[in-house]
Order: structure tokens, then sequence, then C-alpha cells
């Protein structure tokens, strides 16, 4: 370029940046308004840069949110990044997310090209929330409203499972002449969002079913605390359950759940880097590591469900585990050299006794004796229920969670089971 025009240039720029032009292509800015709990709903993406980059789309029928906040909105961004290409820029604002996205990209020459990435991301979205069609209190075919000869048992799964998990323990409930009703819920979100959900279907089932008999209930692990909410909570006067049977409860919260965010992050990450939108979108919108955080000891939601009380008219069981991860010995080798660390002098022996009183905790979950590997003995006990059994199985195990079991085998938890529940219902049958 020659010096003049070098010159003319940088005059014009001067001039443009004085009366305030931006000197760069235009640009379009959307706004989102969020929910009230700060989801991003998907459909409004689309519809909007629909709207935007003049493509007709049929808005998706979907309630999906992502997140906006925290490092699950950083996933958000990502995810949103890969189906929409690199032209669109996202800010989370308070109440809203601003999309902005260069007027060139916008041109109708570009229409095809939006029309594919949006109709990508719509259906994706729709599979997504078809997932959640599962989520809710649902019969299976051996239920019978009221059937005397077929008493009802619901199942409550745990965290990073579904009633699935189950699959080995219905059939033997239900050979035993039980029929059941299952519980499937995000578990991911808030354990107080899971809880109202709890209370919620139970009692439209029972109401749209006519049942008028009470039923079983049989938990595991942190789906003990779910109907725990509902079976202590203030209000419920009916004696709509005759046996509250809890396996591997969290009932005094895990550290283990520490855990869970870190995974969760790393599934989801995983699920985008390798283009499976469908999973990610399904596992944002479940929410990441949400309920992780009640599971930890002295959390809000554990001191909350802890002070109540137990009603008296319903007999609890508690079923634990002590087969852990780690030997005994090794768990006494590494707590001998945290114990060494933490009487030195200086500044290393501080950091010592801090980290032996996070990691002591960790220990009585995962050493063998002590915890199934996910939580302790003893935060499974709960104050005023005297029927509590330990057995030697891991915190799957006590299920044959098909997760780590998935051939048929004993199940360690059912001879306890079906004696719990013959001697609850024939108590509330006389």
């Amino acid at each position: 370029m020659m010096p003049n025009a070098i010159l003319l240039t940088s005059q014009v720029l001067a001039l443009m940046t004085m009366f305030g032009m931006s000197t760069c292509a235009a640009e379009r800015r959307i706004e989102i308004p969020l929910k009230q709990s700060g989801g991003l709903p998907v459909a409004e993406v689309v519809s909007a840069l629909a709207q935007a980059s003049g493509v007709t789309i049929e808005r998706p029928a979907v309630k999906l949110t992502l997140p906006t906040r925290g490092l699950a909105g950083s996933l958000t961004k990502t995810l949103l990044g890969e189906c929409l290409g690199p032209e669109v820029r996202l800010a989370f604002r308070p109440g809203v997310v601003v999309i902005a996205v260069d007027e060139d990209e916008l041109a109708a020459d570009r229409c095809a090209e939006w029309k594919r990435r949006l109709d990508e991301l719509s259906a994706r979205s729709v599979q997504a929330a078809s997932r959640q069609q599962y989520y809710g209190m649902r019969a299976m075919a051996s239920y019978r409203a009221n059937d005397p000869r077929r008493p009802t048992v619901c199942l409550v799964h745990g965290i990073n499972s579904s009633s699935g998990g189950f699959v080995h323990v219905t059939p033997l409930l239900e050979q035993a002449g039980y029929g059941i009703v299952v519980f499937d819920y995000p578990y991911n979100q808030r354990l107080d969002d899971s809880c109202v959900q709890f209370r919620r279907d139970w009692i439209a089932f029972r109401k749209a079913a006519g049942a008028n008999q009470p039923w079983a209930i049989l938990a595991h692990s942190m789906g003990a605390l779910v109907a725990r909410s509902y079976v202590e909570g203030e209000g419920r006067t009916d004696r709509d359950v005759a046996s509250m049977i809890l396996i591997a409860p969290v009932n005094g919260g895990a550290h283990v759940a520490r855990i869970q965010p870190v995974y969760q992050t790393i599934s989801s990450l995983f699920a985008i880097n390798n283009k499976r939108t469908t999973q990610a979108l399904a596992q944002l919108s479940d929410g990441i590591g949400q309920a992780a955080d009640d599971l930890l000891p002295g959390s809000a939601f554990l001191k909350r469900i802890n002070g109540g009380s137990r009603p008296r008219e319903v007999p609890y069981h508690i079923l634990a585990g002590n087969s852990g991860v780690i030997p005994r010995d090794i768990r006494q080798q590494v707590q001998a050299q945290l114990e060494a660390a933490s009487r030195e002098n200086g500044l290393f022996s501080i950091f010592s006794r801090a980290a032996s009183r996070e990691i002591v905790p960790l220990l009585d979950e995962l050493t063998d004796g002590s915890g199934d590997g996910c939580v302790a003995v003893e935060r499974t006990r709960l104050e005023g229920v005297d029927d509590h059994v330990t057995i030697r199985a891991n915190h799957a195990e006590l299920i044959r969670a098909p997760l780590l079991y998935p051939d048929d085998g004993p199940v360690p938890c059912m001879p306890y089971v079906l004696r719990w529940l013959q001697a609850d219902l024939k108590r509330k049958a006389d």
C-alpha cells in the first residue's frame, strides 16, 4: 500500500473512532430471557435465531432448559457453540442470555446453513426431552391396585441410576407376589426438587389408580432421602405407607459425593466432544452435581430432613453394606502417615492436619469393614430406627445394580427385604 493511502486510511479510522463508529462488521444482538431458575430455554434459542436468520422452522415443543451458572454454564456455552457454529457468541448476563452474530453471517446466502444447524439442534432437543417422559411414578405389569393378594412395593433409585438399577430385584419381588411401582427422577437436580416431584407424583398416581391400600417403599442410596422427605414431611395424614426399607441410605451424607460434579463434568465434555448432542443436552438439562451438594455431610438439606421425626405408624428397616474398596491395612498405613505428618512442626503439619480432617471420613466410606465404597456404615444409621443390619456387600452389590453386575445372580438384600415386607404387611392387615 502506498504511503498516501496508508495515511488516508488511518485518518478515516481515526474519524470513525472519534464519532463512535464501529470499525468492525455490524453485529446483531439477540436477548433471550432466562427462566426464574436461571435456565436457558433451548426452544427460545432456536426460535430467536430462526427469526434473525430468516429461516422458517417449527419451534421445538420442548421445555428443555440449560444451566447458565458456574461450570455448568460454561458447558452450556461449549455445547451451543458446537451446535450453532463459531459465528455465534454467547454471553450470560443477569436474567438474560445475549447472542451476538455478525450481520454478514445472517445474509440470505447463509439461510441453508442456518436451517441445517437449527433443524439439528431442534431435533436433538426433542430427543433429549423425550427422556423426561420416563420421569415420575410408573406401574409395572405386576401392579394391581388394592389387591390384597398382590401388595404394592414402590422402588426409588439413587444417584447415577434409574429404576433400571432394580432389574435383578424386581423379578424376585414379583415372584414373591408383590406388584411393582417405580419412581424415576433426574438424579442430578437439587434434592428439594426431587422430593417435591416424589410427593406430587405419589399423590397423583394413587388418586388416579384409586389406591386405598398402603404401599411399601424400597429405596436405595440417595433414593432413601427422597422417600423419607414424603413419609416424614409435614402435612402427611394418609396412612399410605406400610413399610420403609432403606438399602445403603445416605442418611448422614457421604464425602465421596464431592466426586460427582467432576464425574458429570467429564461425562458431559466427553458427550460434547464426541458429537453426542442428545446425551449432552439431556445431562446438562438435568443439572451437574446439584444433588451431590445436598449429599455432603452437614448440608442444609441433611440438617433439615434429619432434624425431623419418624412417623410412629411406619416401620423402618435399614440394610447397610461393609464391603469397601480399600483394605484395612492400607487404610491404617495412610492414616498413620497423616498422623505422623501432622505432628511435625511448620507449615506442612498444618496442611497435614487439614488434609486429615477431609481424608479420614472419606476413608471410612471406602475402607473394607467400615463402608460400602460409597457411604460409611455409621452414616446409614438414622435416629429412632433400631432395625439396622450390616452385611458383606458393597453399595451396588446390595441390590445387584446392573452397572457392575449385569448378569443374574444372588441379590444380597433380598432375604432381608422379603422378611421385612412379609412382617410389615401382615401387621398392617391385622
